[in-house]
């Protein structure tokens, strides 16, 4: 958008990263630079044009179309003459109103010295290119300088632990949450039935991509690549040992992060994981024998 004659197009799917490159965008304009970011879906005009005055700065108290839209030429006129043209981001585009798109392609049109007197970035999804070039658009698909279609990205890498016992897988269990308890009670994430098995034994927290185990003082301890531990920070392809079960992380992006290792934070955790416990049992009716094993 170097171009102060430009409207450039971003579309693609949702999960293409289009909000994120807008704020990036944004947050990189000078701070001379007035800019307006306004989400079109199934707005009404005089909607629209209330939202962009708001975003410039300027609340008002009108209701007419017109009205509205000859203060927005007045306000970016003034603007482009004695700055640089502010700028105009409408997303959703393929989600709006025809009148209201009626309503861009004034604006576009609006000129101050032979300048255009509004920079626009139009995003939508992948199909919105259709909107753009119906007649109807001329105004503004006269003056595109960029059209950018994004992919969708790629899901993020979820930590996976694979429990076994025996050589036998049990349970893939997927680290959505960013906590997850192993034990013996059945109100756990993972559970690992097993007479040295305490019934809330470990905790898993996830901080990014950094995972750290937690022992909860459990009766016969957690270890990790056969040393017991009291927290630690794991690393792809670890092996968790908790009684005769094996927990092992498959996850290559795990980051290890030394301020995380040793922090006593144990019996914390394990205070915050009986009262879940104790709420979950008061839930669902269960007897008091679910917490009379967690100390």
């Amino acid at each position: 958008m170097a171009d102060e004659k430009g409207v450039g197009l971003l579309h693609g799917p949702e999960s293409s990263g289009k909000s994120e490159l807008i704020e990036q965008f944004v947050e990189e304009l000078p701070s001379s630079v007035a800019v307006a970011v306004v989400d079109g879906t199934r707005l009404k005009t005089p909607q629209l044009l209330a939202r962009i005055l708001e975003q410039f700065g300027y609340r008002v108290e009108l209701d007419s179309t017109d009205e509205l839209l000859n203060m927005l030429r007045v306000i970016v006129v003034q603007q482009t003459r004695s700055h640089v043209a502010p700028v105009l981001i409408v997303q959703n585009i393929n989600h709006m109103f025809p009148s209201a798109l009626c309503v861009l392609c004034k604006l576009a049109s609006q000129m101050v010295h032979s300048r255009f007197a509004l920079r626009i970035i139009l995003v939508g999804d992948r199909y919105f290119r259709r909107i753009i070039d119906s007649p109807s658009m001329r105004s503004i698909a006269d003056r595109i300088v960029g059209d950018f279609e994004l992919e969708a990205l790629p899901e993020p890498e979820l930590p996976k632990l694979i429990v076994t016992l025996y050589g036998e897988t049990l349970q893939e269990f997927e680290l959505v949450k960013s906590r997850a308890m192993i034990g013996r009670s059945e109100l756990g994430d993972i559970v690992c039935d097993g007479e040295f098995v305490s019934r809330q034994h470990a905790l898993l927290i996830r901080d990014g991509d950094s995972i750290v185990i937690i022992d909860l003082k459990s009766r016969n301890g957690t270890f990790v690549n056969s040393q017991p531990v009291s927290s630690k920070v794991l690393r792809d392809n670890d092996i968790v040992v908790i009684g005769e079960h094996r927990i092992k992380l498959d996850f290559a992006g795990a980051q290890a992060d030394s301020d995380l290792d040793g922090l006593g934070i144990a019996d914390t955790a394990k205070m915050r994981s009986i009262a879940d416990a104790r709420r979950q049992r008061d839930a669902d009716g269960t007897d008091d024998a679910v917490t009379s094993q967690l100390a």
